[in-house]
């Protein structure tokens, strides 16, 4: 059970309505973040836009975003975060034996390319330690992806750590539609 109420559509500001009807119409719920985020509207108001962003933004594509989000997911062993963030991997294109790869170092090498494998040892050790990034490693993402490419992919990381810091220090719950069967209608979670 959350730790703070997850507020209602009925029970938030109407700046704050309207941002859930938006998400709702995007993704067929709102997700308990966003409803937790709705004790404070003006950094939900900011932080929405700011993660529709990082989401979406054209730099590393889908791919490569998804990886970055599970493994840091995974890492963080934030079970709301795996079940959004494996839905995301779905859509972006990964197979069931591919999401269950990450997280596993050794099975990670033999299942996705050198890049692939790259971001998601970044995920982790820029979860478990924020200076775990060594020159070592730091010239390995330079040889593998361009400046703009390595903003993303670790503006993407602390972003995903950001919110699995959130949910978990909250006891946020991962929403009934994840266990409920597709026939739903509501597309998977995207945050």
């Amino acid at each position: 059970m959350a730790f703070v109420d997850l507020q209602q559509d009925e029970d938030v500001a109407p700046e704050v309505r309207a941002t859930f009807a938006a998400v709702h119409e995007e993704y067929g719920f709102v997700p308990n973040i966003l409803r937790a985020m709705a004790h404070c509207p003006d950094l939900l108001q900011a932080f929405v836009p700011f993660w529709a962003q990082v989401y979406a933004s054209p730099t590393i594509g889908p791919r490569l975003r998804a990886l970055a989000a599970l493994g840091t997911a995974k890492a963080q062993e934030c079970t709301y975060c795996v079940a959004h963030m494996s839905a995301s991997a779905r859509r972006a294109g990964m197979d069931e034996h591919e999401i269950s790869a990450v997280g596993n170092s050794v099975v990670q090498a033999q299942v996705f390319d050198p890049k692939e494998a790259l971001i998601l040892e970044l995920a982790d050790r820029l979860t478990q330690d924020p200076d775990g990034t060594t020159d070592e490693l730091r010239k390995r993402l330079r040889e593998a992806f361009s400046e703009a490419e390595i903003v993303n992919i670790v503006l993407a990381i602390g972003t995903y750590n950001l919110t699995s810091r959130f949910l978990k220090a909250l006891s946020i719950d991962v929403e009934e539609i994840f266990s409920a069967p597709t026939a739903s209608g509501a597309k998977e979670a995207s945050s």
